[in-house]
């Protein structure tokens, strides 16, 4: 089945086979990095697209993609009948590495900077800062019982 393939696909390199095997495995790979190359070749040279175009229609189309696994999960039953349910987990999976490198690799990047930190740290003490929030408890509502107090 199609489902099938996909799920082959992507998860036979994790296993250990004969060296003639990962041969014929790296070479569905380059075929497949060669497509996706051309592909955005003939995207760029055709219809005249440019790469930020390119990026904004994998960004515009990974929420829907998404929600078609979502629809997919849903209906698991149906889904695995037809024999594709491998394909969604496998799908499942890349979408979940493509989101979290997409969301973590900023705060790794800007962790490495110390600059960040030095930021943190004066934003932190800065008495602007601490007295923004003391203002905020007192807008919060004050007790009675600690303003009779004070008045004694």
């Amino acid at each position: 089945m199609a489902g099938d393939f996909l799920d082959t696909t992507v998860s036979v390199g994790r296993r250990r086979f004969s060296a003639s095997f990962q041969l014929m495995f790296r070479l569905i790979k380059g075929l497949i990095f060669m497509t996706f190359i051309a592909i955005i070749v003939i995207l760029i040279t055709l219809a005249h697209m440019t790469i930020q175009d390119i990026i904004v229609c994998i960004l515009a189309f990974m929420p829907t993609g998404w929600g078609m696994l979502l629809i997919a999960q849903a209906c698991k039953p149906v889904v695995h009948r037809a024999g594709f349910w491998g394909s969604v987990r496998t799908l499942a999976r890349g979408y979940e590495i493509v989101m979290g490198l997409l969301l973590f690799t900023p705060v790794a990047f800007l962790a490495w900077f110390p600059f960040v930190s030095e930021f943190q740290t004066r934003m932190l003490f800065n008495q602007a800062f601490s007295r923004g929030l003391q203002i905020s408890r007192i807008l919060g509502g004050h007790r009675k019982d600690r303003s009779s107090r004070n008045k004694e």
